[in-house]
């Protein structure tokens, strides 16, 4: 095998190293009482009255939060990086989580929908209240997606969350202009923000070596032929 063969097929396997999809870090959602997605495509904008049914998307994926983050619903109040009570806690800084959007509005006539969400790491809390959801679009949310302005954007007291370690149960009504939340994880081992593969560095060096040494084979080459 030639040096440039083993050139392609060094690059060709770069290549797919850095083209392999990563895994979405929203698993799935079953038991739905209405239609239920998980979308790579998010709507841009968000808009009232989708009439669509439950649709979820990730969003930025394993960031280390540089000041607390308000929350509205916890798993566990006692855990060590949560304080606050009675819908006020606070996620401390420092702490690494993941986002998802979770958009409801019923489609047809039904009003309530309910379903189980589970996702590839523990589910932290979520994020229910208008002005908290406003507040963490810029630091959680999608570059680029314009999550709309709204009136009554988020849940009601009567929508209920049950957490369940990596799954939450949810048994939401939604009327005008619909419901939205902000669902957050723990630290993602599939997020799609991974970083490049640890055999890249040694791809490049070893096309950096083949490269040098089919230069020096073609300076000798010119050298015995007296060029």
């Amino acid at each position: 095998m030639n040096w440039k063969t083993c050139v392609a097929m060094l690059a060709a396997a770069g290549c797919v190293m850095l083209s392999q999809p990563a895994s979405a870090t929203l698993v799935s959602v079953t038991s739905c009482t209405q239609a239920c997605t998980i979308t790579d495509t998010p709507p841009n904008p968000v808009v009232p009255n989708p009439n669509d049914g439950l649709t979820l998307w990730n969003e930025r994926q394993n960031v280390t939060l540089s000041e607390a983050l308000a929350v509205d619903r916890v798993f566990d109040p006692s855990a060590s990086f949560v304080s606050g009570s009675d819908g006020d806690f606070m996620l401390a800084a420092g702490t690494v989580v993941s986002s998802h959007y979770v958009q409801f509005d019923p489609e047809g006539g039904a009003f309530r929908i309910n379903a189980t969400i589970t996702a590839d790491s523990q589910i932290f809390a979520f994020i229910t209240e208008d002005q908290k959801l406003f507040d963490s679009d810029a630091v959680l949310g999608l570059p680029g997606l314009d999550y709309n302005d709204f009136f009554m954007r988020g849940l009601e007291v009567s929508d209920n969350t049950d957490f369940n370690g990596a799954s939450v149960d949810i048994f939401w009504n939604a009327a005008n202009p619909g419901d939205w939340a902000r669902l957050i994880t723990a630290h993602s081992p599939t997020a799609a923000s991974v970083p490049a593969p640890a055999a890249l560095p040694l791809l490049a060096a070893g096309l950096a070596a083949m490269g040098l040494t089919a230069r020096a084979r073609a300076r000798r080459g010119r050298a015995q032929a007296g060029v």
